[in-house]
């Protein structure tokens, strides 16, 4: 896990020379900073700043190159197969004088090319320079857990983990983009395309990879979507067992690959049944309560003895009984940090600098000092629950989901009992399954009464956000029940994203790698491709997980039905922190830039002080008028003072 970044300029190599590329790294320092190096091969500079997982030694130094100094690469991530992948190709001739991952990448690229990535299971990253054919090769992993950012002018390209590396070079513009910032206040949507809050830096999409030269440039996507459910019916059949049975072992697997670490390991935890899966079947493996055996080969594994917990004590957000029931049956240790008000005020600015584009809402600061909370007690990984919800649907909405999926399919007896009595559910219910989307139509900014009566923050905007039309993202049309296509359109496109951008900054932050079990790609692909009745049968959620994961999680955690997600007290946070922010509405620089009118972030002040603007609405304002400060009008290098 690291930090990238690296430079091509096809018609002059001496426009990025290493110092340049230099500045692009140490803008980096905080995901790798157990060591940095660049190197210039020809057109190309790249730049590497390591967090050392897999052989710690300084044989596993980057940019590393093949023996014959063809290919060279810079990588971020990890590939969890890599013992096997080392094996097969040692059947075919390759030599390998390190034990990292880096090394089975570089080999296995020079066997097979860009189709290399087919053979990986991991999370990455990654260019590779062919220092003979003056090619750049870029590849982002399936579900983009680590991610890749480009900026393009003429014959020069650009590559880096985060965006304020790009932004330290010269030629790359910082304008930015207003449709992004529309959707962001007027929406609350994020990540949910490849462009980004700057006009001329994009993500590389997950689940792609490019290879460009100075004549040409060719992005492939070389993961087709998962063949999704088309099973809408009630009625179980003979292969339900079966399904479940898969969804374990494949469970078991992805968190066994996981294990595999030179360095200590621990989990999160937060008392739901996703976290407390993962804690669950790491301590199973550790002491061999498992009569089969993983799938994977169990060499270098570490096993978390270490959780870490955000507690929280206002009512309905109090967890901490769940925790220590896990904790009591894995026989693991908890750590455990209580945010407050104060901890908000006092580390928000920088959690923004480190995250580059605005958040959706402040509870990423309990994850953010659980990072840190992991690093200062010596743990470089950590296994997290990100994925499970989208993939076995775990959130409330889902029900009304299932329920127009029913409808849709001409269950009207089940779509209907799904939907229950309440005329709101029904109603939505209806409009999903005669429209075939969740998507609320998005307004034209213009439409004037009707923006305003829907959109909260319509009347605090300034007109020129509010003649943007929204930017929708591309769904991929397939066959699938309507439940199938909405859960893979929120794990490609419309919530899971987002997500991992929150966990990949914040872990990064502090130099910790994210693990996350749930979304090793062949479990996305058996998720799927499960019928709908195994995953919601209102009131129930979450079948097929619950049922495969019943004797490794406590009866207490298994039976709940409570889910709180990752909440934070926002409406007190923010009430706490009013007049903090106030002052800040006086010289707004979000108004200055154009995307608030003159005077309406006081307004908003005043308003959300007084009830009558909510916590989320505002936070957006909040947030927004902070980015500005600290991301747009920040050098890259210099994290904000507390």
């Amino acid at each position: 896990m690291c930090g990238i970044a690296g430079s091509v300029d096809w018609s002059d190599p001496t426009v990025a020379p290493a110092t340049d590329v230099g500045v692009m790294a140490n803008a980096l320092v905080h995901r790798g900073p157990d060591d940095y190096s660049v190197v210039q091969v020809g057109a190309a500079t790249l730049g590497h700043c390591r967090l050392s997982i897999l052989d710690p030694t300084p044989a596993g130094r980057q940019p590393m190159s093949t023996p014959d100094g063809r290919f060279w690469l810079v990588y971020n991530g990890e590939i969890y197969n890599f013992l096997e992948l080392r094996s097969e190709l040692e059947r075919v001739g390759h030599q390998f004088l390190t034990e990292t991952d880096s090394e089975v990448v570089l080999a296995a690229f020079a066997e097979w090319g860009p189709n290399c990535v087919s053979h990986f299971n991991g999370m990455w990253a990654l260019g590779i320079w062919d220092a003979a054919r003056s090619r750049l090769f870029l590849s982002r992993d399936r579900l983009g857990v680590k991610p890749l950012f480009l900026a393009r002018s003429g014959h020069r390209l650009a590559f880096a983990s985060e965006i304020k590396s790009l932004l330290t070079i010269p030629w790359v513009r910082g304008d930015l983009d207003i449709t992004i910032v529309r959707d962001y206040l007027l929406d609350g949507v994020i990540d949910h395309t490849e462009r980004t809050f700057f006009q001329f830096i994009k993500r590389l999409p997950a689940s792609h990879s490019l290879v460009a030269s100075d004549s040409s440039e060719r992005l492939v996507r070389y993961w087709s979507p998962p063949r999704l459910a088309e099973d809408a019916s009630l009625r179980p059949d003979a292969g339900d067992a079966n399904r479940i049975d898969e969804v374990r072992a494949l469970l078991i697997d992805s968190v066994a690959l996981r294990l595999r670490s030179d360095v200590p390991l621990g989990s999160c935890l937060s008392g739901g049944l996703d976290s407390s899966s993962i804690v669950g079947i790491a301590a199973a493996l550790r002491n061999g309560r498992f009569l089969a055996q993983p799938l994977t080969r169990r060499e270098r594994e570490q096993s978390p003895h270490r959780v870490f917990f955000a507690h929280f004590t206002g009512e309905g957000l109090d967890e901490r009984t769940f925790v220590d029931d896990v904790v009591v049956a894995t026989g693991t240790n908890l750590s455990s940090v209580t945010p407050t008000t104060e901890d908000f005020q006092r580390v928000i600015r920088q959690l923004l600098w480190h995250q580059d584009e605005p958040v959706v809402s402040t509870s990423l600061t309990a994850q953010y000092l659980v990072m840190q909370d992991a690093r200062s007690a010596g743990v470089k990984v950590l296994l997290d629950g990100q994925g499970a919800d989208e993939l076995f649907a775990g959130y409330p909405s889902y029900g009304i989901v299932r329920a127009a999926s029913a409808l849709r399919s001409g269950d009207l007896r089940s779509g209907s009992r799904f939907l229950g009595s309440s005329l709101g559910q029904i109603a939505r219910g209806l409009r999903y399954s005669i429209t075939g989307t969740t998507t609320r139509s998005r307004l034209p900014s213009r439409v004037g009464p009707i923006g305003r009566a829907v959109k909260p923050l319509w009347g605090y905007l300034d007109d020129r956000v509010r003649r943007e039309e929204p930017l929708m993202p591309e769904l991929d049309p397939q066959p699938g029940t309507f439940l199938a296509r909405f859960l893979w359109d929120q794990v490609r496109a419309t919530h899971l994203p987002a997500l991992l951008r929150y966990e990949d900054r914040n872990s990064m932050a502090f130099g910790i790698e994210a693990r996350v079990p749930f979304l090793d790609y062949r479990l996305v692909e058996a998720a799927l491709a499960l019928p709908d009745r195994l995953r919601v049968n209102p009131p129930e959620r979450k079948i097929a997980l619950r049922a495969a994961v019943r004797d490794v999680v406590p009866s207490s955690v298994l039976g709940r039905r409570d889910k709180i997600a990752f909440q934070t007290p926002q409406q007190s946070w923010l009430m706490g922190s009013l007049q903090w922010l106030g002052p800040l509405a006086e010289r707004s620089r979000a108004e200055e830039l154009g995307f608030i009118q003159r005077g309406g972030l006081l307004r908003a002040v005043n308003d959300f002080a007084a009830g009558r603007l909510g916590n989320q609405p505002f936070w957006r304002l909040a947030n927004l008028e902070l980015w500005a400060r600290d991301v747009v009008d920040q050098k890259p290098g210099a994290p904000p003072v507390p």
